[in-house]
């Protein structure tokens, strides 16, 4: 089970606990019980502050690399709200949806990477077959084929990393991932989710309209998108809705229902469908990135594969006419 897979279920064991009547003390025992390794170690510390008097909130925020952001914005509010046990059942859907999803993401990309090493071994085989290379230099053809798909692929992963701790590559990181073809699209429509999602639970839970609009702004987890959101945050400061504030780029569909849940003061249920509505879009767009890439590796494979085949073919008919 991933990390993603861990946090969904013991969110759901603590919301079923919560509603069953259980002191918070006494679920964090159970919880503590029926997990192993880190994660048990974790919610020991976490029940230890707890019991010393500090907020569930507080206690997360230790453990940030176990907690992301938008849970501990969300257990924040439904913790001076009264609603955990709500507000768990609501991360535990939330978190397996993005299990979901990543796990699909990982099952469509594992065969185009075998594939890609399976094409750079092929690859050199008409040049040791003729003789053109020795088996050494077969082996290092061959690694060199594959440092030109590792170096690329670790110079994203490390700006992926970095791109929390140096705040200057957020913005054309964020730009960029919105530029991949199909992929940008599934995670524009993934913040927007976060960003209702966020918005919803907060202002169900009692939080001023400037603070939840500020937090879900936060939450979208793309300055970009973020900044489609931004005015919002900025209309409802100077005593406006927050729609009015929403940037024209964002789809109208999302724009009008917002307007109609601030109109009829139904926001919460209005927030929560366009929060589902961009889920289903982003699942949508994440399912076809997940099915097409591997179809363009295996094309690329196949025309460079056929290429060498030719030049084999030309290299064999070269030499037998020399004869």
């Amino acid at each position: 089970m991933g990390a993603r897979s861990h946090l969904a279920q013991t969110y759901y064991d603590m919301a079923t606990l919560l509603d069953a009547g259980m002191p918070i003390l006494r679920s964090f025992d159970i919880l503590t019980e029926g997990r192993r390794g880190h994660l048990q170690q974790t919610f020991r510390q976490i029940r230890e502050s707890l019991s010393q008097g500090a907020g569930l909130a507080e206690s997360l925020a230790r453990h940030r690399n176990t907690f992301p952001e938008l849970d501990r914005m969300l257990i924040e509010a439904a913790e001076t709200a009264g609603s955990l046990g709500e507000s768990f059942k609501v991360l535990s859907q939330w978190h397996k949806f993005v299990h979901r999803i990543t796990r699909r993401m990982q099952m469509g990309l594992i065969y185009p990477f075998l594939i890609l090493h399976l094409g750079a071994c092929v690859s050199g085989i008409p040049d040791l077959v003729l003789g053109q290379v020795t088996v050494s230099g077969y082996v290092v053809q061959v690694l060199r084929i594959l440092l030109l798909l590792y170096i690329p692929l670790a110079v994203v992963i490390a700006f992926v990393l970095l791109r929390d701790r140096i705040p200057l590559l957020q913005l054309p990181l964020d730009f960029l991932a919105l530029r991949v073809p199909v992929l940008g699209q599934a995670i524009y429509h993934m913040s927007v989710c976060r960003y209702a999602k966020a918005f919803a639970m907060l202002h169900k839970a009692g939080v001023p309209i400037t603070e939840t609009a500020e937090r879900a702004t936060r939450a979208t987890g793309n300055v970009i998108v973020a900044g489609q959101f931004a005015g919002g945050r900025d209309s409802v400061r100077q005593g406006g809705m927050a729609w009015e504030g929403y940037s024209k780029r964002l789809p109208a569909e999302y724009r009008h229902l917002w307007q109609i849940g601030e109109e009829t003061g139904d926001l919460d249920k209005t927030a929560t469908k366009v929060a589902e509505i961009a889920g289903d879009r982003a699942d949508l767009f994440f399912t076809a990135f997940a099915s097409g890439f591997p179809k363009v590796v295996y094309f690329v494979i196949m025309a460079v594969l056929a290429m060498r085949v030719l030049q084999m073919w030309s290299r064999v008919y070269s030499s037998a006419g020399a004869f």
